[in-house]
């Protein structure tokens, strides 16, 4: 009985259940792979793992025959590490072009920062060489805008829409900063004070500010400039600067605007 036994084992060769053994075994290698390559993304320690992996396997299934565990496909050099180094690889590749977008994103504000500060010194320098930076004052751009105040006394005289001739120079100034920044247009705004005011012409302030607003977008039209980049509104007493209880705050109230925005090529 028992030579019989050894002879059906020779015959046999490899007990039957190592097979199934060894099936198991891979299918559990090849899972504890995926979860090891979609939780750990650094390629040195993943390389370091399956190696760790490979020669725990070798040993834990040493005398399955070789035809049963095809551990050389895990070789280096071969497809399977190669869309392995792939999966580790692209996240990093991800965030150069997030990295890439925000340093597109920043230079475009840093440029749009220098066209403002350009702007900003080109009037300066005109209104001081015409001596008038203490008639004129330059704000800060703010939501890209920048605002120009003018006293409306310089501008007008009292309950007039009728230029002060000597404020054209001024206006001539503004009209070469529009004519050499094509992609900017001009807001241009009327206010006064809170003293009412009642004449043939003007019935009230809103009739006086907005008629002085519009005077000067026609002067800018009648010198060249694009209807289309200019607006002009009236707002009469609403929009104090400081509250009207003084001659002095009254004075400021009284104002011209003049607000220059970018704006899209036609």
């Amino acid at each position: 009985m028992n030579s019989r036994r050894r002879e059906l084992t020779d015959e046999s060769g490899t007990p039957g259940w190592l097979m199934t053994y060894a099936d198991l075994m891979t299918l559990l290698l090849v899972f504890f792979v995926l979860l090891f390559s979609m939780s750990n993304l650094e390629k040195e320690r993943f390389v370091e793992a399956m190696r760790s992996f490979q020669t725990a396997f070798q040993r834990a299934v040493s005398g399955a025959p070789n035809n049963l565990i095809p551990l050389e496909h895990n070789a280096p050099g071969n497809p399977s590490e190669e869309i392995n180094e792939a999966i580790v690889e692209s996240p990093s590749k991800a965030n150069s072009k997030d990295e890439g977008e925000e340093s597109a994103e920043d230079r475009r504000a840093r440029a749009l920062k220098l066209d403002w500060e350009r702007l900003n010194r080109d009037l300066d320098d005109a209104f001081e060489q015409m001596q008038m930076q203490d008639a004129i004052e330059i704000g800060t751009p703010k939501d890209g805008k920048l605002s120009l105040r003018v006293k409306g006394g310089l501008l007008f005289n009292s309950g007039s829409a009728t230029f002060n001739y000597a404020m054209l120079p001024m206006l001539d100034a503004l009209l070469d900063t529009l004519a050499q920044n094509p992609d900017y247009k001009l807001e241009i705004q009327g206010h006064t004070d809170d003293i009412p005011i009642s004449t043939p012409q003007f019935p009230s302030n809103w009739e006086l500010s907005a008629v002085r607003a519009t005077t000067v977008l026609r002067y800018m039209v009648d010198a060249g400039i694009n209807p289309k980049r200019l607006t002009a509104t009236g707002y009469g007493s609403s929009l104090p600067l400081v509250p009207n209880t003084s001659t002095e705050n009254r004075a400021i109230n009284r104002r011209i605007e003049f607000v220059l925005e970018k704006r899209a090529l036609d």
